[in-house]
Order: structure tokens, then C-alpha cells, then sequence
């Protein structure tokens, strides 16, 4: 209440450094996605967004225009070093545990491309009867990246 008065926040020199109340928080600018175009938001935490329809008329949907599916992260992911990344292959019917670099991945293995639709399992959830919960995707939790 007090910043809505713009009166002195009580107890504001108790609040963590860089923290800023909800009221102020808010903005009248668009929420804006770095890299992403025409996708509507669902959720900011975790960042959710589908493509509208008119944006999977292509047999390819570009990186700008596929959805977004962050489970349980408040912000996206931090980018990897390729450089040190690594695939670990293990488990209960894995006989010999085996680590490779993406180095290795290159090297070892022939690489394929294939034309496949990637798809939340939400998608469509808004259509549900009865009604289930978490985000009401429609038809943009879809799409097909190259």
C-alpha cells in the first residue's frame, strides 16, 4: 500500500539488496523474450509461451517462433561451454557405463537429420473436460525445428 501512496516503504532498509516490491515491479512495457517473436506468454515463472497458430503454417518452424517449456525454472537455463560439455550413457541396462565429449559425439558418430514435430505433452490442455491443471496450452505447444 505504502508505494501505492508513494509514501516510505516501512521497513524498506530490511529488504534485501536489489529487491523491488511487486507494485513497482510491474511494467506497461510488453514482456519481451530475447530471440523470440509472436509467442504468447502463459507464465513468466517458469517461462512459458505457445506459438500461435498462424506461426506453424511453415513445414519448418524457425528457433524465433518454437515454444517455450521451461519446467520449474525461474529463468532459461544458462548457455553450456561445448567445450566441456558432456553425454554420460548409464543405467541398470547399460553394461558399461561410457562418458563422451561433444568432441567425441563428432567423431565417433555419423550425424542425421530428420524432420520431426516436437510437442509438450500439455498441448491442447485448454480443450480438456473435465479441466485439468497447470498452464491452458491451446494448439502452440508444437512445432517442427530444424
Amino acid at each position: 500500500m505504502s508505494v501505492a501512496v508513494d509514501a516510505k516503504i516501512v521497513c524498506g532498509d530490511k529488504l534485501p539488496s536489489g529487491f523491488i516490491p511487486a507494485a513497482l515491479a510491474q511494467s506497461t512495457e510488453p514482456f519481451q523474450i530475447v530471440g523470440k517473436e509472436g509467442l504468447n506468454v502463459m507464465n513468466d515463472r517458469p517461462l512459458v509461451a505457445e506459438t500461435p497458430a498462424h506461426l506453424l503454417d511453415d513445414a519448418i518452424t524457425t528457433a524465433k517462433h518454437l515454444f517455450i517449456r521451461n519446467n520449474g525454472l525461474a529463468a532459461a537455463p544458462e548457455m553450456l561451454n561445448p567445450d566441456k560439455w558432456t553425454l554420460e550413457i548409464a543405467g541398470e541396462s547399460c553394461a558399461q557405463p561410457t562418458t563422451f565429449s561433444l568432441e567425441e559425439l563428432k567423431e565417433k558418430f555419423q550425424p542425421h537429420s530428420l524432420q520431426l514435430v516436437l510437442e509438450c505433452a500439455g498441448n491442447g490442455r485448454s480443450e480438456f473436460n473435465p479441466p485439468a491443471s497447470g498452464n491452458q496450452w491451446t494448439t502452440g505447444g508444437v512445432g517442427c525445428p530444424q
